[in-house]
């Protein structure tokens, strides 16, 4: 904490937080080559998704050839506007809850005092009681911790669940999960700022979330080794292994040729006849439907009433194709009540 978070602290709760994290970088060093080298030594706390194939950003193998490579993540403009953002989520965070006491932390990467290739670098930390002190007790301190606070922007998809709940996309839990375990925190907050709605979540770090990081370090134990041996993770079909196959193959040589083992040439044939077969398939009862539905948004299964398909139609935008209409269907899939929305709102 800085000098003036620390007697915020002392003035709130009459101590200094505790924390078991390992300081590895000052807060300066933020997006520095020397914080870029740190962690490719280390799995970050967004990173560990990846190794455990939960994130929908990056494969083990895209994550491997990126810490062997150097390779870094291109900055978009989106991620730009949602680093700008923090500060900002944050403090309307801070407006809901006043028992907190937000600050940034002093550094920029952290590491686990037991296992020093496991790091974090929260975008906040949240203050609060440990031991609430005895009001009759004058001398006796209260005690106070820190929690993590990851502030999200435009997170769409799906695995969002009602406010305040842990009910978060799988690979965002992972993430607040790991910095718990580097702080030693109980619990961490992921603030999600979506349109004009502010929500909250809170993951603990109960026994089942302790169970599963401890499984996760397992893993990455594996993956962290096979940087040594220099053995890549084998190739799967995640978008973010096919970016990275892209980068290590950039171009094609005319007329040259590769032997390709006959089990993997008659799987790719197979399924490439499937798939075109069932495209076929799947694109005449989609035009079934259509007639079926007529005007109506959404079809409705005749035994249960359930919701199972969205018909919406659209005019799509002007990019690199002319713009055109478009009559999508998409399929709605079964929700718990917490999670229904209303008629008018989408996906």
């Amino acid at each position: 904490m800085t000098t003036a978070d620390a007697r915020r602290s002392w003035a709130r709760f009459g101590s200094s937080p505790r924390s078991h994290a390992i300081a590895v970088l000052p807060a300066d060093a933020y997006g520095t080559d020397t914080w870029l080298a740190a962690r490719r030594s280390m799995v970050g706390a967004s990173e560990m998704a990846a190794v455990i194939g939960m994130s929908p950003y990056a494969s083990p193998f895209s994550l491997w050839w990126s810490k062997q490579e150097g390779w870094e993540t291109e900055r978009t403009q989106a991620m730009a506007i949602g680093h700008v953002l923090e500060p900002v989520i944050a403090n309307l965070f801070l407006a809901d809850r006043p028992d907190l006491l937000i600050c940034r932390a002093t550094g920029s990467l952290w590491r686990h005092p037991d296992v020093d290739w496991i790091g974090c670098s929260p975008d906040y930390l949240a203050v609060t009681w440990d031991v609430e002190p005895d009001p009759d007790d004058l001398v006796t301190p209260g005690w106070c911790h820190v929690e993590p606070v990851e502030c999200k922007s435009d997170e769409g998809g799906r695995g969002w669940g009602a406010p305040g709940t842990g009910e978060v996309p799988p690979h965002h839990r992972v993430q607040v999960i790991q910095q718990c375990a580097v702080f030693g925190a109980p619990r961490g907050h992921l603030v999600r700022l979506a349109g004009k709605r502010l929500s909250a979540y809170v993951v603990e770090m109960d026994d089942a979330a302790r169970d599963d990081w401890a499984g996760w370090v397992d893993v990455g134990r594996a993956f962290m080794a096979t940087l040594e041996t220099g053995v890549a993770p084998e190739v799967d079909g995640h978008k973010a292994t096919t970016a990275a196959l892209e980068t290590l193959h950039p171009a094609v040589v005319d007329d040259t040729d590769a032997l390709v083992a006959d089990d993997i040439a008659a799987e790719y044939e197979r399924l490439d006849d499937l798939a075109k077969a069932t495209k076929a398939e799947l694109d005449a009862v989609k035009n079934v439907l259509r007639d079926r539905l007529d005007t109506a948004r959404y079809g409705l299964v005749a035994s249960t009433g359930r919701r199972f398909v969205d018909h919406r139609q659209f005019k799509r935008r002007e990019h690199y194709v002319p713009a055109s209409p478009v009559d999508a269907l998409y399929r709605v899939r079964p929700r718990g009540p917490r999670h229904a929305k209303p008629d008018d709102e989408e996906d």
